[in-house]
């Protein structure tokens, strides 16, 4: 939309209106007119704050800001807001004026020690070893267009929340008597045996007559819908179209290098495994055995601990920050600890240490060139955008706004909506996805605007000339994938057939390879296994079809029932074993998931406490002024 604007801004007839918006900001004032749209009502109100429309939105695209620069601009600022961070603005505004309004009531305040602490604890102001530094202070208050006054009330304010929501949810503990039952539930482990048939393991039967394939055709005919067709002519820029002469110089090359060493940075990495103990005795006592010649696995089983392997990662993407300071604190593979965190006492275990470098220009000079060959590109696009948004403001033709900026027109006889052609076979055009979207969001004989594609990847308009409603491909047309869907069909049924007998000899108390010799066996089918155990919850040990364990959850001991894979196998499924979940015997787990618990328990108090204090101070929004804001 702004891209728009500013092309439409250059023609004589807008700037003559722009031309009259100043004189009339003359005769009314500026000031004025800002005023009457921003101070005529409040877009959200909470007790006795009232915040406009503006300042939510200003809110938003700050937060929008910081996703958009994370994702390296792939997500554009509709596409924050489509998924959610406008909502989250919004809710987090009316909770920072429940507590503030609470705050006051309550008549809390913050000592100037405590907030000297937490700002000489941020490590946004602190130097290379980790002192706070005033001279950083000033500079990121004076970066951000902060006063240190707003900044200091700003943060007094943030404690003040912090600790009424530390108050009410902080230190819930749960009764192990009430997280029993639930970790017992959760945490218990099932051994099924199993027999799959697969049905690319049955025989294909001969292929029938015309007569049973129209059967099966007429039966089925959703299996054989061809999707809605469109066709259509499309004027597309893209930057390969305007780089084929763009050739960076060597100090281009070099500045952009230096203004990306951030980027060109690899950080440190370690390979960490852990294992975690119910108290700091038992840690010292596991390291110490590890340490004395023991291996970390061999401990670890011989004391029963499920040794966490995290893989090799950086130290941001650490589970918490003291298992982080450990594991890189050292330059050394071995184990490290024991480390305290939330979540109990550690033992890491550092399998691999990768030191942090920076990549030399030779090994990303061809990303630097190919960079700087589309930011070229992207400012060639502009203009000629323009070239082709007057053509067709003009009412030329889409070919022709085409030819006005060199490109060939793109015909389009049939495409579905996923890019394939009427026989379901990708076409050897490729469109980007935004235009096949915009292709079957427009009425037949109707042209769009020059429209801009994410991430400067070119510019585009269409006209849709031809529409075919969804319909039953014709027999003849697809017999082969009928008779190939009938085909299919029939072995699904032959490995049901199979499977249904299986569990009947299961049920009786056979032997599993007994009953996998016995059915099926002569046709090489039936696939005997038993599986490691595995929680009704939670990924396996090992891979399973995901309808298994919720069904063999469901059988008593000894009891086989069939299963439907997704694949179309059909499984005869038996409950071998149960492994009951142990709360003394799995100690550190159980407390974990105490600990969860009760996190849990604590934020369900803070809704609570949210939704009183929402009713007895009261709360507003109109989310209607809101989304205007985005309309201007």
């Amino acid at each position: 939309m702004l891209d728009t604007f500013r092309r439409h801004s250059q023609h004589w007839i807008i700037k003559i209106l722009f031309a009259l918006l100043i004189l009339s900001f003359g005769v009314w004032g500026i000031g004025d007119v800002i005023r009457l749209r921003v101070a005529s009502q409040p877009a959200i109100t909470v007790g006795t704050m009232e915040v406009p429309a503006r300042a939510v939105v200003d809110d938003f695209r700050r937060q929008a800001d910081r996703l958009i620069t994370m994702s390296r601009g792939k997500i554009t600022l509709e596409q924050a807001r489509e998924m959610g961070i406008l909502d989250t603005t919004i809710q987090q505004i009316v909770d920072r004026g429940l507590l503030d309004q609470e705050a006051a009531r309550l008549k809390l305040a913050v000592d100037v020690g405590t907030l000297r602490a937490v700002i000489a604890a941020d490590p946004a102001f602190q130097n290379n070893l980790h002192q706070f530094d005033k001279t950083r202070y000033e500079t990121v208050l004076e970066r951000a267009g902060l006063s240190e006054r707003a900044f200091l009330a700003d943060e007094r304010a943030s404690i003040l929340r912090s600790n009424l929501f530390d108050a009410v949810g902080g230190g819930v503990a749960a009764p192990a008597s009430a997280v029993d039952p639930l970790f017992r539930y959760v945490f218990e482990k099932r051994v099924a045996e199993t027999i799959t048939y697969s049905p690319n393991a049955m025989p294909a039967p001969p292929r029938p007559d015309d007569q049973v394939l129209q059967a099966y055709y007429k039966n089925h005919q959703a299996q054989f819908m061809a999707p809605e067709l469109r066709g259509g002519t499309i004027a597309l820029l893209r930057p390969a179209d305007v780089s084929a002469d763009i050739h960076p110089s060597d100090q281009d090359i070099e500045r952009s290098y230096q203004l990306r060493q951030d980027e060109f940075h690899q950080p440190a990495k370690r390979g960490l495994q852990l294992v975690t103990l119910a108290d700091e005795g038992k840690a010292q006592a596991f390291m110490a055995a590890v340490k004395a010649g023991k291996s970390f696995a061999a401990e670890s089983k011989a004391a029963k601990l499920d040794v966490v392997d995290l893989g090799t990662l950086v130290k941001s993407a650490a589970p918490n920050t003291e298992i982080a300071d450990a594991a890189f604190g050292t330059d050394q593979t071995g184990v490290v600890g024991p480390v305290q965190s939330p979540l109990g006492w550690h033992v890491v275990n550092v399998t691999s240490v990768t030191p942090g470098k920076d990549q030399p220009l030779a090994d990303v000079r061809a990303k630097i060139v190919q960079d700087l060959v589309k930011a070229e590109a992207v400012n060639r696009m502009y203009p000629l955008s323009n070239d082709m948004e007057d053509k067709i403001g003009a009412g030329a033709a889409v070919e022709d706004a085409a030819t006005a900026v060199g490109v060939k027109p793109i015909r389009i006889t049939a495409i579905d909506v996923q890019g394939n052609g009427p026989d379901g076979s990708p076409l050897p055009v490729s469109l980007p996805a935004a235009v096949l979207q915009k292709m079957f969001a427009t009425a037949k004989g109707d042209s769009t605007d020059v429209e801009k594609l994410d991430n400067d990847a070119g510019y585009y308009v269409l006209r849709v000339d031809q529409i075919t409603p969804p319909a039953v491909r014709p027999f003849a047309l697809i017999k082969d994938k009928v008779a190939a869907a009938w085909s299919l069909d029939q072995r699904e049924q032959a490995a049901r057939k199979l499977a249904e007998a299986a569990v009947a000899g299961l049920n009786k108390g056979e032997a599993l390879q007994a009953v996998a010799d016995a059915v099926g066996a002569g046709a090489g089918a039936g696939k005997a296994d038993t599986t490691q155990p595995f929680r009704r919850i939670g990924a396996p040990e090992e891979p399973l079809p995901p309808t298994l364990p919720p069904a063999v959850f469901k059988l008593g001991l000894g009891a086989a029932q069939l299963v439907d894979a997704p694949d179309g196998s059909a499984i005869a499924a038996r409950l071998k074993q149960v492994i009951p979940a142990d709360p003394k015997a799995e100690a550190p787990l159980f407390e974990n998931f105490r600990a969860q618990y009760a996190k849990g328990l604590g934020n369900d108090l803070l809704g609570s406490y949210r939704q009183a204090l929402e009713q007895q101070i009261g709360v507003s929004i109109n989310r209607s002024l809101i989304d205007q804001q985005f309309d201007k």
